[in-house]
């Protein structure tokens, strides 16, 4: 068994997507420096169970709770209790038994996000499991809570020190990657802050807290974690204003060989060296632009979301003035209608009064 790693299922939650209403066990993964929390239904647990069966050829030491046919976690909270202490038990039986060939097989590390390098027998393995999706995943530990917050502070010390590194590249390459490095630690710290500003917001950890699994905190402490929410977020936001500042600044000249590699397929002059301009080179890279020359590929594909949530709010915006042109041209049909049975009876009266005119004219002429 690894010390370095302790399971529980302290809470559930009734979840209503995707699809019919169903029951999730929060596993509670504490490693020595991160808590993390994994969600999963019943019906996985079983497929785990039948997935290590296969993969080591014996089942575990323990068989998760039966299945019920006739009555429901979701209406029955009795047997929900029931449950979850016996997939606890499940899941702990695995951890501490003598035999490792289970927790060491890849649906176990599967099942609870543990890297592939993780280490079943291992007491001082340091690797930590990636950090779930937070969307999917809510903080609901206060000491998960601060688990997250300390890595947030890690994370913005370590972009401090990509852009000193930056400040200090001798060359473009260094420069570059220093920028790609701090780029990466502000948008996971952004998420980070966000998830620790739900959670208060949210108020999953406060004193009316029934479910909290980790303890429960009191106002003070709520408004001492935002205030460490609010220090973080404008520590990130500074950060990010000194990155776009420095974006800004001239990379040191390439030498001549980095510069022809960058035109490879390009038309050179009689020097050898390449002719910027003309037309494009079929199969030529794309010129940068000063939002992307600092970015590595997955800066990239998130500037890249970014321009298309972009794109998708201007075309709802150019749909609803569509709608909106839509709805005001019916109402000028309908008002032109209007006006067109208005004329027609209009002309119907002209009509009748020309004839009256002319009759009273020829009474007129009778007299005269």
């Amino acid at each position: 068994m690894s010390p370095s790693l302790q399971l529980s299922i302290p809470t559930t939650s009734l979840a209503t997507s995707p699809g019919k209403p169903h029951t999730l066990y929060h596993i509670n993964l504490r490693l020595p420096l991160r808590t993390l929390t994994v969600a999963k239904r019943y019906n996985d647990f079983l497929t785990l169970h039948s997935q290590l069966t296969s993969t080591v050829g014996s089942p575990p030491p323990l068989n998760p709770p039966p299945k019920s046919y006739f009555t429901r976690t979701i209406s029955n909270p009795a047997l929900t209790e029931n449950r979850r202490i016996e997939l606890e038990a499940y899941l702990n039986a695995i951890l501490t038994s003598p035999d490792d060939r289970w927790r060491s097989s890849p649906p176990w590390r599967t099942f609870l996000t543990l890297p592939s390098n993780w280490s079943a027998s291992s007491s001082s393995s340091t690797s930590l499991p990636p950090t779930p999706t937070i969307a999917n995943h809510p903080i609901t530990d206060p000491a998960h809570w601060l688990d997250t917050h300390r890595e947030v502070k890690t994370l913005l010390h370590d972009a401090r020190m990509f852009l000193a590194k930056r400040d200090q590249a001798a060359s473009a390459n260094d420069q570059y990657e220093a920028s790609a490095g701090a780029k990466r630690c502000l948008v996971r710290s952004s998420t980070l802050i966000a998830a620790l500003d739900t959670a208060l917001r949210d108020g999953r950890m406060g004193s009316n807290n029934k479910e909290g699994g980790g303890g429960e905190l009191l106002d003070g402490e709520i408004r001492r974690r935002r205030d460490l929410v609010a220090a973080a977020r404008k520590e990130r936001d500074g950060l990010e204003s000194l990155a776009n500042s420095m974006a800004s600044r001239r990379v040191p000249a390439a030498a001549d060989n980095d510069r022809g590699a960058l035109f490879v397929g390009a038309t050179t002059t009689a020097g050898g060296r390449p002719r910027v301009g003309g037309g494009r080179v079929l199969g030529a890279p794309l010129p940068e632009t000063d939002k992307t020359r600092e970015l590595d590929n997955g800066g990239l594909v998130l500037l890249n979301e970014q321009y298309m949530r972009e794109q998708d709010k201007a075309v709802e915006g150019l749909l609803g003035n569509v709608t909106r042109m839509k709805e005001i041209g019916m109402a000028i049909g309908g008002e032109i209608e209007v006006q067109n049975r208005m004329l027609a009876s209009l002309d119907q009266d002209v009509d009748k009064v020309d004839k009256k005119m002319r009759i009273a004219k020829k009474r007129v002429n009778g007299i005269s």
